[in-house]
C-alpha cells in the first residue's frame, strides 16, 4: 500500500505560472523520449501515456503536479481558494 504525501505550497502567480509551463515542457519532451521506446512498441497508443507514467513515477508526479497547479491557478483567477490532493 502506498503512502501519500501532502504538500501545500504558497507561490507568487506568476511563478506558479513559471513553474506550470516548465512542467509541462518536461512532461511532453520525456514523453516524446519514451513514446517510441522499444518497450512500448507492443503498447497500443491509447494505453501507452499511462504505460509510461506507470514505469516512471518521477513522470507521473509531473502530471500531478500539473493538475494541481492548474486547478490552483483556475480558482485564483475565480477569486476562490484551492484545496487540492
Amino acid at each position: 500500500m502506498q503512502t501519500a504525501v501532502a504538500i501545500q505550497i504558497d507561490l507568487p502567480k506568476s511563478v506558479a505560472e513559471a513553474w506550470l509551463a516548465d512542467l509541462r515542457s518536461e512532461l511532453r519532451r520525456a514523453m516524446a523520449e519514451h513514446w517510441y521506446d522499444d518497450r512500448y512498441r507492443s503498447v497500443p497508443d491509447f494505453q501507452r501515456t499511462n504505460r509510461i507514467l506507470d514505469d516512471y513515477p518521477a513522470l507521473a508526479g509531473h502530471k500531478r503536479t500539473i493538475g494541481a497547479l492548474k486547478a490552483a491557478l483556475k480558482s485564483t483567477d475565480q477569486g476562490q481558494s484551492c484545496t487540492t490532493n
